[in-house]
């Protein structure tokens, strides 16, 4: 496995709130291997990038570097695919999907170098926790951003034993990579550790909601009869503070986590729909629209489309007085002429 290496921000760590939007981690290099027949493994975030770089050193007697992946050669468009290098000895791939993921190998340099290429929901972070959000009932891959070894452990909680294997719940629990399965609103929105067993190093800060909000209005719909779970996606020092913007909180709500960072209303109804504020931290703010769409998109809790009054139309049509008097005489006339 090789070590993914940035200059300034870790891949994987939280940044501060008011950062989101002007920051953004740098592209972690994955240095590859010159002995014959290894691969080195190179995990990436989704929609992040990754960079490849071969170990070899190319001068100007050597041919530039080609790349493939799982066997067929790369067509570097520049913008998916870069290149760069004096020789093409490195390789970045932005916007990392699923599909990305494969082997990958640089030719025209002896030996030849391969990457396997892993993409992952979260990378972990050491100085602080990397952010990996789920949904309730849904699934989430942790990946270790930059560990050698051979066998590895994770951590839940403040447990101190290593996670043991359940396919229900976990996929490999002793590889860089664990799939936490059936995500569970309350028991997984905790912090897992990961690295090789015995220095457990890495983190992810686990949050598990319907809907996430650190500031501004953030838009929630749901559905009738089924639990709705806000939360604050922020680090939260203080308790949180939950209101209902001009009424009350529903009956039966519940706070939940440490530091009350989430509200779940139980079985929704349409008389939920509404904002609601979270305050934390003193000031920081953020605002939960909580809706309830039908079948067509409009949502619940809404005043309903006056239908017409008996009488004032034709086959359930609404028509104005004078339009309704041009009608009858229309159909006088007809009857006359027939």
């Amino acid at each position: 496995m090789c070590t993914l290496h940035t200059d300034h921000t870790r891949v994987g760590d939280t940044l501060p709130s008011s950062a989101f939007l002007v920051l953004a981690a740098e592209t972690p290099v994955c240095k590859g291997d010159s002995t014959a027949g290894k691969t080195v493994q190179c995990r990436g975030k989704k929609g992040g990038a990754v960079k490849l770089k071969i170990k070899a050193s190319v001068d100007a007697a050597n041919s530039n570097v080609e790349w493939h992946k799982d066997g067929s050669a790369l067509t570097i468009d520049g913008n998916k695919l870069v290149k760069s290098g004096g020789k093409d000895e490195e390789l970045t791939i932005n916007t990392l999907a699923e599909t990305d993921k494969g082997e990958y190998k640089a030719t025209k340099i002896s030996p030849e170098e391969k990457f396997e290429v892993q993409v992952v929901d979260c990378l972990g972070g050491i100085t602080t926790p990397a952010l990996c959000q789920g949904k309730p009932g849904g699934s989430i891959e942790l990946g270790l951003s930059g560990q050698t070894g051979t066998t590895f452990s994770w951590k839940k909680g403040t447990d101190t034993n290593a996670i043991t294997a359940d396919k229900k719940k976990y996929g490999p629990v002793t590889e860089a990579i664990l799939e936490v399965k059936n995500l569970d609103d309350e028991g997984d929105d905790v912090e897992f550790t990961g690295g090789p067993t015995g220095s457990e190093n890495e983190k992810f800060s686990v949050q598990v909601a319907d809907c996430f909000g650190a500031t501004g209005t953030v838009e929630c719909p749901g559905k009738l009869g089924e639990k709705l779970k806000l939360r604050i996606s922020d680090t939260v020092t203080g308790t949180v503070t939950w209101e209902k913007v001009g009424g009350d909180l529903p009956v039966g709500n519940q706070k939940v986590g440490a530091k009350d960072v989430g509200l779940k209303l139980e079985a929704l109804k349409a008389a939920d729909v509404g904002t609601y504020k979270a305050t934390y931290d003193t000031s920081n703010t953020v605002l939960f629209a909580v809706s309830v769409p039908d079948e067509s998109g409009t949502s619940e809790g809404k005043k309903p489309t006056e239908k017409p009054k008996e009488g004032s139309g034709v086959g359930g049509l609404s028509y104005s007085p004078a339009l309704l008097v041009t009608v009858t005489l229309v159909h006088l006339l007809l009857q006359l002429a027939a």
